[in-house]
């Protein structure tokens, strides 16, 4: 499925800035474009188990 996209992307004459590949593609896509950066940002790292930055 995603060496199916990258093989399209790599062959496309115009190939598009995004590729929507995988269970969750589409609804990230959709919360990027709906959400401020900070809440994105937030919404990724809390997801990976990532610190969102340093408290102070």
């Amino acid at each position: 499925m995603i060496a199916d996209t990258v093989a399209k992307a790599v062959t496309a004459r115009r190939p598009r800035t995004r590729y929507a590949v995988g269970f969750g593609a589409r609804p990230l896509i959709f919360l990027r474009r709906a959400l401020p950066d900070r809440a994105y940002d937030a919404l990724v790292a809390r997801a990976m188990g990532t610190p969102t930055g340093a408290r102070r």
